[in-house]
């Protein structure tokens, strides 16, 4: 009994000492606290770990904003252990940041508060970023940049590959991208993955393409690009625990820098300046039979695609001026694609054809310089020349085909007379009709003088059956202004056709009626009101301009005003 009781004793006091140094260490915060770097000479690019070691156990994560400034914070990670040495035991912990300089040159690690207590500042030295290869084939990791061609021409597209080579045992990294000051880098689609064999090791591939574009002739620096991973640590009994949770042994690799030539555009090259691989232009939607029609549109469709280039850089499609015939072009589709090596750029562009005359319709040759890059010389797309025969016009004196707004009732009710071609030749028709028409022309006179009186304001889109000598233009004049107004496109066309008809049969469609007038409000309020038919314009806006403008009637040119204001003799009947 009395032989354990010094050994207890012994006991006792052995466990209150310690007690007495952990209670101690918990009301000195920081007590012991240090920090120090794993290096002090890095390079740009590399990473290092500013650790902070205390005794006993840290009082929370500090804040890391102040280290933001000169340093991209990666991650953090800590630890702790015991010790006895003499019987004495003690603790401490240690918290690791990695930090990845920002810049060259003497950096300051800021001082952190941890636990209540600052850490002293630290000193880095950061060099330039190397501009040779670091890894080889043996190493665990290692970069390799090549490009498909050293001397491109400026705006020429290259291909430049860069390749990861990583032994197994990585957990994690960032690979950067290659820079350079004088072309411009697109990423190609995904990365490719496979293994290989280099100098007797097996590696993982990581495969990535890039768009590499010269902006200016001379000498481009592309700068290699570098990898930062970790590692499993096979010689670190923690290895496995610290890969599980992101940490091991830190690894870099750095590729080659690759300088290019870039050529200046030669003196035989045309215009636009386009040096890419392939050039194909395609016109689509000609009639099948070559035929068309006087004021119907034909909408055709221009594309451009080449391969090696984005189609910003291609030229926006265009049609040669086509005689007969206006004009209306859409705005432009453009999309580019990839297909992991090259650029893919397609412009595609609509235009709306109206005829304006029967005879033949010819759609010049269409042509697109550009530079054969792979053979090196210049080269010309083209489209051949496309004649169409446009019919549908009334030829010399016949009569113009009727507006498709006249009604069915009205068409089905057998009328006797059209449009007259001309007022200047239609003098024996007038005395022919005058005699044999005339008992009609009382009766119908009176029937509309009767039909008018009950419908004081007809319909915008029927005629009536018979008008006066000046009624019929009056009440066309109405029906294209009242179309107008209401925002009725088409049918303030044909109305409008059918008005002007009543002095110039001849007109066929609104570019003929346009060519006729003499006022130039009048001649945009037409081109207006085409755009909006066909290219998709305001219809609302055309409309209200046709309103306004035609509001006081037809204005000729002064060469037929003779012809336009001749109101003598029978109007022609409408059927």
């Amino acid at each position: 009994m009395n032989g354990w009781r010094p050994v207890t004793k012994r006991f006792i006091v052995f466990c209150a000492l310690l007690a007495l140094m952990a209670l101690a260490q918990a009301a000195v915060p920081g007590h012991g606290l240090r920090a120090f770097l794993d290096r002090d000479h890095v390079a740009l690019g590399d990473t290092v770990t500013l650790n902070i070691e205390g005794a006993g156990a840290l009082n929370g994560t500090p804040d890391l904003s102040p280290l933001q400034s000169d340093f991209d914070v990666l991650g953090t990670s800590s630890s702790s252990s015991v010790q006895l040495v003499n019987g004495a035991a003690s603790s401490s912990t240690q918290l690791g940041i990695a930090l990845r300089p920002k810049r060259a040159g003497t950096l300051t690690v800021p001082s952190l508060i941890v636990g209540g207590s600052p850490t002293p500042s630290l000193i880095l030295h950061v060099a330039s970023a190397p501009s040779g290869a670091q890894g080889t084939p043996g190493d665990p990791a290692f970069l390799e940049a090549s490009v498909d061609a050293t001397s491109p021409y400026v705006g020429q597209q290259i291909v430049y590959t860069l390749r990861l080579y990583y032994a197994s045992g990585l957990t994690g990294g960032q690979l950067d991208d290659p820079q350079a000051d004088d072309a411009r880098m697109i990423h190609l689609d995904s990365d490719t993955r496979f293994s290989t064999q280099r100098g007797g090791q097996t590696y993982q591939v990581i495969e990535r393409h890039y768009a590499l574009i010269p902006q200016h002739a001379g000498n481009i620096v592309v700068r290699g690009p570098g990898f930062q991973g970790q590692m499993l640590d096979t010689n670190n009994a923690n290895g496995i625990f610290d890969s599980f949770f992101g940490d091991g042994k830190p690894l870099e690799a750095r590729a080659d820098d690759i300088v290019l030539d870039a050529r200046a555009i030669p003196a035989g090259a045309g215009m636009p300046w386009l040096p890419v691989q392939s050039v194909q232009l395609k016109l689509d939607g000609l009639p099948a039979d070559g035929n068309a029609r006087v004021g119907e549109p034909l909408t055709l469709t221009l594309r451009i695609d080449a391969v090696g280039v984005t189609a910003q850089r291609l030229p926006e499609p265009q049609l040669p001026p086509i005689d007969g015939a206006r004009v209306y072009p859409d705005r432009s589709q453009d999309t580019t694609r990839q297909d992991g090596g090259w650029l893919h750029g397609t412009r595609i562009r609509g235009f709306a054809i109206v005829p304006g005359r029967n005879g033949a319709l010819i759609i010049p040759t269409i042509t697109l310089n550009w530079w054969d890059v792979a053979h090196d010389h210049a080269a010309q797309a083209r489209i051949l020349q496309q004649v169409l025969q446009v019919t549908g016009a009334a030829a010399g004196n016949a009569t113009p085909p009727i507006a498709p707004t006249i009604s069915s009732a009205n068409a089905s009710s057998g009328g006797v007379v059209a449009h007259a071609a001309s007022r200047r030749g239609a003098s024996l028709w007038r005395i022919v009709a005058l005699a044999s028409l005339a008992p009609w022309a009382i009766v119908l006179t009176a029937l509309a003088w009767w039909w008018l009186r009950r419908q004081k304001r007809a319909h915008a889109d029927s005629l009536d059956s018979i008008a006066g000598p000046r009624a019929g233009k009056r009440e066309l004049r109405q029906r294209a202004l009242h179309a107008a107004r209401r925002h009725d496109a088409t049918t303030c066309e044909h109305a409008l056709l059918d008005w002007a008809r009543e002095t110039k049969p001849g007109l066929h469609n609104l570019g003929q009626l346009r060519d006729a007038l003499a006022e130039p409000a009048q001649r945009e309020a037409l081109d207006a009101l085409e755009r909006a038919r066909w290219q998709g314009g305001d219809a609302a806006a055309a409309c209200e301009g046709i309103a306004r403008v035609f509001e006081r009637g037809i204005i000729w040119h002064e060469a037929r005003a003779q012809t336009a204001h001749a109101d003598d003799g029978l109007p022609p009947l409408y059927p």
